[in-house]
């Protein structure tokens, strides 16, 4: 009791009111997405969900990011989801799994298996290291030669070694280091190393596939990181897993 009335006597009176109108107004913006969410759960047969959209708006899809507007919802893929269980139908995220850390990407994996049906299928499309292992391999290969050109000249992280680097056949070294560090990535995975994470989270079935490319109709094309870098460097890049729930 006494700990409590002294953190309460150390706030000023301004302080105090600053934190009650931002729990009201957090409050506030929590019951209008719910109303938001109720609204998308009404109106369509086919319940699809999308965490981390960024600027990918899918019709038809329940558009969520960390970022909202009046168009996407919030929502924390590290924290508990304000979703009902068994409520959904497919769960879809690109190119933002690795920029998770592990107690993250559990908690996304969990609570989404969670909320789809029974029957239903989460895609993910997220960076493979085992290219960046290939890249360390065989730099020297058309493609990768390609993909290092590509990467020095338009990733401003890369520009310093672009410029200053003389001998160009080590600039690969280069482009592994910034892909570990940038953008905020976190943890990178494999097929192997993402399959028994979900495996872990129960999830019955796993299945690989390439991008753009699924059996469900509803996901096939919805890939856009495509759009944004070079297509031929996101393939490169990207693997896409589609996780079931049995």
């Amino acid at each position: 009791m006494k700990k409590k009335i002294k953190n309460l006597l150390s706030y000023s009176p301004y302080n105090l009111y600053e934190t009650v109108r931002n729990k009201m107004n957090q409050a506030k913006k929590n019951k209008k997405e719910i109303s938001k969410i109720n609204f998308y759960l009404e109106n369509n047969e086919i319940k699809k969900i999308q965490i981390g959209c960024g600027t990918n708006f899918l019709e038809g899809w329940l558009n969520t990011d960390i970022k909202n507007n009046d168009k996407i919802i919030y929502l924390d893929a590290g924290e508990k989801f304000p979703l009902e269980s068994d409520s959904f139908d497919f769960v879809y995220s690109e190119h933002l799994f690795e920029h998770l850390k592990t107690g993250q990407q559990l908690n996304m994996l969990t609570e989404s298996f969670r909320i789809l049906k029974k029957g239903g299928v989460m895609r993910i499309a997220t960076p493979n290291i085992s290219f960046l292992f290939r890249l360390f391999e065989n730099p020297n290969t058309p493609e990768m030669i390609d993909y290092v050109n590509w990467a020095v000249k338009n990733i401003p992280h890369l520009f310093e070694a672009n410029n200053m680097v003389v001998d160009q056949e080590e600039h690969y070294v280069y482009v592994i280091n910034n892909f570990f560090k940038a953008w905020g990535h976190q943890v990178i995975h494999n097929i192997s190393s993402l399959s028994k994470l979900a495996l872990q989270c129960n999830f019955a079935q796993v299945r690989e596939c390439t991008v753009g490319e699924s059996n469900v109709l509803d996901l096939k094309n919805i890939e856009r990181h495509g759009t944004i870098i070079p297509e031929r460097i996101n393939f490169l890049e990207t693997m896409v897993v589609e996780l079931v729930k049995l």
